[in-house]
């Protein structure tokens, strides 16, 4: 009985740590793609008369327009793999590998609660 009130104590507290995550992911993707949005609106604004903007001026704003679109790649990702691991806590899959079926390491959810591979997977995988 203590094992199964302390399993279901342990998928509340990480449930709970996916929705804190979830919503701070949620603003972050928001705040990056308000910026980026707004960065295309100025370039699109400002391309005719971009033969006055020094060289330099330019690289940097192309820079950082790449560095925010690679940083919504990551922070989407990333959502997407906490709305996953939600998902198999409502079907009652959550903790269990993708790929082999095993439990996963419950240190290793505790790392990265959206982990969906075990240690051994995710190695193969990287090709480690």
């Amino acid at each position: 009985m203590a094992t199964v009130q302390n399993s279901t104590t342990r998928l509340r507290a990480i449930r709970k740590r996916l929705l804190v995550e979830q919503e701070r992911l949620e603003s972050e993707l928001h705040e990056v793609m308000e910026r980026t949005s707004h960065g295309s609106e100025l370039e699109r604004a400002t391309e005719i008369s971009s033969y006055d903007d020094h060289p330099a001026d330019l690289a940097s704003e192309t820079f950082e327009r790449e560095k925010d679109l690679a940083l919504e790649g990551n922070i989407a990702d990333l959502l997407a793999k906490v709305n996953t691991a939600l998902e198999k806590l409502d079907e009652g899959s959550y903790g269990l590998c993708d790929s082999c079926g095993i439990e996963i390491n419950p240190n290793r959810i505790e790392a990265l609660p959206w982990a969906s591979l075990c240690r051994d997977c995710q190695d193969r995988l990287e090709g480690r």
